[in-house]
């Protein structure tokens, strides 16, 4: 991967007028965000060094050298993008701020470093709620369970650690829910992409509470919360969920079954949760094999001992080939797994059944991660080291 930029030779090393640097970091700054576009890089990254910067994108969960620029050029592009997202370029604290482009908003960390500072642009994730549930790796038998939840009431839950697709997830569920008929209201602390229907608070920490109470005022009927974070928020969207609201919320945690036991943790009454219970999903991120190059090849016997997998099992590798840059995959796909709220989990959260006992239940007829991982792997559609990583939580 390399950007092409003319430049007219003879003019290097010779003083611009200001206004000609200012419009060539410009063209720069859009040239990259186009090819992050392009790649569909999740993070764009520009670290400075002693005589030049380095840029890199994250595609696929991968962080991929792309070019270098010399340490002048550096920092009057790390000066654009400061100026864009009203942040200092010359601060010594390290600073957060947004700038737009082509209407999405883009993230930027600015992290002062030894010379100058280290820039971050995260992308906004694909809007895929608008195309529907499948396009984000949900398959067949777990849509039509989202759907059922979301024309009810109650609680789903969407768990993930951090950087694994919750949100896009959660604003994929609020959109199918949208509707004229039932007001949507998204509080999270940043701006989300314009979903009709759907209106926004901008909410942040111990703010988070206050704005499901006032959701509930508003008469609003469904409510998306970014993430469940503490007890306060937790006993806010139950109550939400426990007057008749739909409360589609964001949770870290590791897995379903973890996202209720965290509830539970946080002194959420039992009838109280198990009264509200709807859906429990968790998800985690997996690279995608690239479809125009992956390699059919046999399983290793360790491998295949970890995943279950027959000796001699046929699965895939990636290669590299232009349509993938050369790295072998294509972005990143979900995994999924989820627990129903049916009258026996609600029962077993009443009776305050442990971790294992509400797995055992859960996952009798639907996959948990390991098992929906594996699938993938089979498939050809993530590698077999991958559904190991997965597996092994």
């Amino acid at each position: 991967m390399q950007l092409v930029i003319e430049v007219d030779k003879a003019r290097e090393g010779r003083a611009k007028p200001q206004q000609d640097d200012h419009g060539a970091v410009s063209v720069l700054l859009e040239q990259l965000l186009e090819e992050a576009e392009r790649l569909d890089a999740s993070h764009l990254h520009l670290a400075p060094g002693p005589a030049q910067a380095d840029i890199a994108f994250r595609v696929g969960g991968l962080l991929h050298p792309y070019r270098q620029l010399a340490s002048e050029q550096a920092r009057m592009l790390i000066e654009q993008v400061a100026r864009e997202a009203g942040l200092v370029a010359e601060s010594r604290a390290p600073q957060h701020g947004q700038m737009r482009w082509h209407g999405q908003a883009i993230d930027v960390s600015l992290l002062p470093l030894l010379h100058g500072p280290r820039v971050v642009l995260r992308r906004p994730p694909m809007q895929a709620g608008h195309r529907g549930l499948e396009a984000l790796g949900i398959g067949s038998v777990l849509a039509q369970d989202i759907r059922a939840a979301l024309a009810g009431t109650g609680l789903i839950l969407v768990a993930s650690p951090v950087g694994n697709g919750r949100s896009t997830t959660l604003q994929a569920l609020a959109a199918v829910a949208a509707s004229r008929t039932r007001p949507v209201l998204a509080i999270a602390p940043e701006a989300l992409p314009a979903c009709p229907g759907m209106a926004m608070i901008a909410s942040r920490d111990a703010a988070v509470a206050e704005s499901i109470q006032a959701a509930i005022d508003q008469d609003i009927d469904v409510l998306m919360i970014d993430s469940i974070g503490d007890r306060a928020v937790a006993a806010a969207a139950l109550a939400a969920a426990q007057a008749g609201r739909l409360v589609i919320a964001g949770i870290e945690a590791a897995s379903a079954v973890a996202a209720i036991q965290q509830l539970r943790s946080w002194r959420i009454e039992a009838f109280q949760l198990a009264s509200t219970m709807s859906l429990a999903i968790a998800q985690r991120l997996v690279r995608r094999l690239c479809g125009a190059c992956r390699e059919p090849v046999q399983a290793s016997g360790s491998v295949s001992a970890l995943l279950g997998f027959d000796p001699g099992t046929i699965v895939y590798a990636p290669a590299g080939c232009g349509a993938c840059s050369e790295t072998g995959y294509s972005g990143r796909t979900a995994v999924f797994e989820w627990v129903r709220g049916d009258a026996a989990i609600r029962r077993l959260i009443n009776d305050g059944g442990d971790a294992a006992i509400l797995a055992r239940h859960a996952f009798v007829t639907t996959p948990n991660l390991g098992s929906a991982a594996r699938a993938l792997a089979r498939t050809g559609v993530t590698t077999p080291e991958e559904a190991v990583r997965i597996s092994r939580g």
